[in-house]
């Protein structure tokens, strides 16, 4: 009976000592926060968060997400952090990594789903290459309307950049989850979500070329039309660049000569 009163006592003074560190983490910027995200990680914070997560509702739900979205955001910016705290053999992060995809997978809500989505992108540089259960829930969320589309593109894109290890791994997991046709439909859309999916689509492109999914989809013809649509490359010259290696990579894989290159033809 002590000990169970003695753990209750325990557990309300993390979460009030949650409460005092959440708006200081919210308001600094990622790479200035650590301090305060160390602070929680080296306690039992970040499982007392994963925990409210799970059991509570409303603004305190809420809150919490929004401080595992800050932590994941130093952690994706200091290494020490990301190593210390996101261990993938530990319990404590997989307790974490469970709650932010229950939110992502079973909670209608956009609000609460954001900065669940946010956070396992912040943590993509910590997936194994076998850790696909994280990618088809981000998949999933590119066939919405709301605003989580253009926030999964973004996660996604950290799976896939060129500063994550295993690329080329997690480029074909998502081409295998079958998140190629929604980012087709994607790059139709006239928001910033397209700009989102074209680069997605790119380091798709670049690291599983030789997938079927893309070659069924007509990536190529749809990667050159970005490129020869003047006003995309005017607004973000910064993706010329990769739309250019995108191209070259699918060509190599084409060997020169293929179907979708009928359409350019003289």
């Amino acid at each position: 009976m002590y000990s169970k009163l003695r753990s209750q006592a325990v557990e309300l003074r993390m979460t009030h000592d949650l409460c005092m560190y959440t708006p200081c983490i919210s308001c600094c910027p990622a790479p200035h926060a650590w301090p305060h995200s160390r602070r929680i990680t080296e306690t039992k914070g970040l499982l007392c968060l994963a925990k409210l997560v799970e059991t509570e509702q409303g603004e305190l739900q809420y809150n919490c997400l929004m401080a595992i979205m800050e932590i994941t955001a130093s952690a994706e910016s200091n290494s020490n952090l990301r190593r210390a705290a996101f261990k993938t053999n530990s319990p404590v992060p997989k307790a974490v990594i469970d709650q932010l995809l229950r939110v992502i997978k079973e909670l209608g809500s956009p609000t609460l789903q954001v900065p669940a989505i946010r956070s396992v992108g912040s943590l993509a540089r910590t997936f194994p290459a076998r850790e696909t259960r994280v990618i088809g829930p981000l998949v999933k969320h590119l066939d919405n309307k709301d605003q989580e589309v253009a926030v999964a593109a973004i996660a996604l894109q950290k799976f896939v950049c060129p500063d994550n290890f295993l690329c080329m791994d997690h480029s074909k997991s998502i081409c295998e989850f079958n998140g190629v046709p929604p980012l087709m439909r994607l790059l139709r859309c006239g928001d910033r979500a397209h700009l989102h999916g074209l680069v997605l689509l790119c380091y798709l492109a670049i690291h599983a070329g030789d997938s079927k999914a893309l070659e069924q989809a007509r990536v190529l013809t749809v990667i050159e039309g970005a490129e020869a649509d003047r006003t995309v490359v005017a607004h973000h010259p910064e993706l010329k660049e990769l739309v250019t290696r995108a191209i070259y990579q699918l060509n190599l894989y084409y060997s020169g000569v293929h179907p979708q290159r009928q359409m350019y033809g003289p």
